[in-house]
């Protein structure tokens, strides 16, 4: 029986060791005999034979394999110790301007993430001072009523009062209330003068007082033309004041630094959160040597039978033969 086999692209040395240990544990032989074998159970110590001289051959493969490579990891250990000892010297040299480096970059990143975040903050007061006054405007323009007007101004006061809400902005923003609010007080004495005509018309009407009522009808339109303007005052001041309002920008001046590596990285806050929201980005594993601890500790008992089955987990003996 032919015992030629394909090889790799090996060097010759390492091809050569390998021949050598199937010559020295008698392979050919083995192989020869491969080719007679018969197959029953009379024939069981035979094949049980050849079996033991093929693992030998394995052995002796398997030795040749070890020795072969304890040279090159020894040559591998050498060149990663070098590079080690090497590397060790920038290393030296690196450490303290690496790390000082990455703090002062770290630093001005977090100053650049306080600053932007400070930004979005003052802008955000500012857009709802902005917001409200055009807002509690254009509330003013639709009241018809005293009443209405009061309730607006009742609303404007309790703005106002939000202190905490407006921070270091709260006397810009009672400021631009408190305009609003001199408006909307306008407002109320003209309505309540087209008010107060109303109820002389209602009276002129019941009297049946023709001059009176034509001149209080005269006198209505005037007022109704001021309480028009007025509406057009208030939202006018209320645009110019949106207009004039500054817009937040950075002062300080902070040194641009480019990362030399960006990356995307993720870590574990809740994995019980994860498990339950999102199940197919977690697994279920079975920790082996609690397992393994819990056989052993079985087996010293002594098991009867072949198989049992704890917590899911099958237990079995497997023979090999």
């Amino acid at each position: 029986m032919s015992t030629a086999t394909e090889t790799p692209n090996l060097p010759a040395p390492i091809v050569g060791k390998f021949n050598i240990a199937l010559t020295q544990s008698n392979f050919q032989k083995l192989a020869d005999k491969a080719a007679t074998l018969v197959y029953n159970e009379d024939n069981l110590d035979e094949i049980k034979s050849f079996l033991d001289g093929v693992r030998k051959v394995e052995k002796a493969i398997e030795e040749t394999h070890k020795d072969g490579k304890a040279e090159a990891l020894q040559i591998g250990r050498q060149w990663d110790s070098g590079k080690n000892s090497f590397l060790l010297m920038t290393s030296t040299i690196k450490s303290k301007p690496q790390a000082e480096y990455t703090r002062l970059c770290n630093d001005i990143e977090d100053r650049k993430r306080r600053a932007a975040l400070e930004q979005q903050r003052v802008a955000s007061i500012k857009q709802g001072i902005e917001s409200n006054a055009l807002k509690f405007a254009t509330d003013i323009a639709a009241c018809t009523t005293s009443d209405q007007l009061s309730y607006v101004e009742r609303i404007i006061n309790l703005e106002k009062g939000k202190k905490d809400k407006y921070a270091e902005f709260a006397d810009e923003a009672i400021s631009r209330y408190n305009e609003l609010n001199a408006l909307l007080k306008t407002q109320k004495e003209t309505v309540r003068q087209l008010e107060e005509n109303a109820r002389l018309q209602a009276q002129a009407k019941l009297e049946a007082d023709d001059a009176a009522l034509l001149k209080l009808q005269e006198e209505a339109e005037v007022v109704q033309n001021k309480v028009e303007e007025a509406k057009i005052t208030v939202q006018e001041t209320a645009i110019n004041q949106s207009m004039k309002a500054e817009i937040p920008v950075a002062t300080e001046v902070i040194p641009e630094v480019k990362a030399r590596r960006t990356t995307w990285e993720w870590e574990i806050k809740d994995i019980k959160e994860t498990a339950k929201k999102m199940p197919d980005w977690t697994t279920v594993t079975v920790i082996e040597s609690k397992v393994d601890e819990y056989l052993k500790a079985k087996r010293a008992e002594g098991i009867t039978g072949e198989e049992f089955t704890v917590a899911g987990i099958r237990f079995f003996q497997k023979k090999t033969f």
